[in-house]
């Protein structure tokens, strides 16, 4: 690999966390269902990012390996609709990546599955960085979802739904019961840990790479990436379609948004890879694994609405200031001079 180059990983890492944070964003304002339809487009979306990368980089090989970071991706992403579905976007965010701040960290400081060992600088400060970090995902778990009122399927609008005291509240908004949104967070657990290991493949290919004395990058498989990723989504939608009888829960109003979804995650997938290279895995999955979230939290508080309460509001600062914490202690701890 070529020197690091600090200043250029942290750009990336700001512009990362600017896409992944909102992301999200377009396809917040439609009925998505169950989440399939919106996975199948956003991973189109993302594969159109890959191709102009591919060029980009000069039209490497396509790496079978690499392919397993997007089917973990993929798999993950399939079930985003239903977390934010049952604890919002914020809240299922700010989760979700608390577990990827994790388990990506683990794999890269002990060498997990064949990927390069990276011992910190200070190995107390990083550990105890890890720790502060999940005590804010304990804050994170504790705020309530509010759910918003999004643009019905078109459909929907002559359908006349039954009133069900249960699933209303008297402001109109929808209220979700306890083992939803205790299934929701079990998925944010699940799908945390998946993202956690999307860059893993691509970490063991650049380290066998090395062993043999060969120069890879990270954004060289990132076209491989989003091949995987929409393979995988594509035979999820297959399955579902044949689960559902051939008549999959499809809202043509999401098409667009879902394709730009896509488009800005694949871009954020790019910075995150340019990240990894130029600052390590150690330090960029902390980074890009919370700051996102934080990102999610404002777009929710601020377009959405979904956070409310003087209660909440101060969960959700502490929080951010805990996890903001251990994040700086963690990546001070791996690089003691960024220039």
């Amino acid at each position: 690999m070529e020197e690091q180059n600090n200043a250029l990983g942290l750009v990336a890492a700001v512009l990362a966390t600017a896409f992944y944070g909102s992301c999200y964003v377009p396809v917040r304002w439609f009925e998505a269902g169950d989440g399939s339809y919106f996975q199948w487009l956003m991973c189109i979306g993302q594969f159109v990012s890959g191709v102009v990368v591919l060029a980009f980089v000069g039209w490497p090989p396509v790496s079978p390996l690499a392919m397993l970071g997007g089917a973990f991706f993929a798999l993950g992403n399939a079930l985003t609709i239903t977390i934010m579905d049952g604890i919002g976007m914020a809240v299922g965010s700010l989760l979700w990546n608390t577990v990827t701040c994790i388990v990506g960290w683990a794999v890269s400081r002990f060498g997990l599955f064949g990927s390069l060992k990276k011992v910190p600088c200070d190995n107390l400060m990083n550990i105890i960085g890890v720790i502060i970090v999940c005590i804010g995902g304990c804050f994170f778990a504790t705020l309530k979802h509010h759910p918003m009122k999004v643009r019905p399927a078109p459909w929907q609008f002559q359908t006349k739904l039954p009133q069900n005291q249960k699933d209303l509240e008297k402001d109109g908004e929808v209220e979700i019961s306890r083992s939803r949104r205790i299934f929701a967070i079990l998925c944010t657990i699940f799908v945390g840990c998946l993202y956690g290991n999307m860059l893993t493949p691509v970490s063991y290919e650049i380290t066998r790479g090395s062993i043999a004395g060969k120069k890879l990058h990270y954004e060289t498989f990132f076209f491989s990436f989003s091949v995987g990723a929409l393979v995988t989504s594509t035979i999820i939608t297959m399955l579902y379609s044949a689960y559902r009888r051939n008549r999959p829960f499809i809202n043509p109003e999401i098409t667009l948004p879902s394709l730009i979804s896509g488009l800005m995650y694949g871009a954020a997938t790019y910075f995150f890879f340019i990240a990894s290279e130029h600052l390590d895995p150690i330090v960029a999955y902390p980074i890009l694994a919370k700051a996102p979230g934080i990102v999610c939290a404002i777009w929710a508080i601020v377009l959405f609405k979904e956070i409310k309460g003087r209660w909440d509001f101060t969960h959700l600062i502490v929080g951010i200031i805990v996890t903001v914490t251990g994040i700086t202690l963690i990546t001070v701890s791996k690089i003691t001079t960024f220039f």
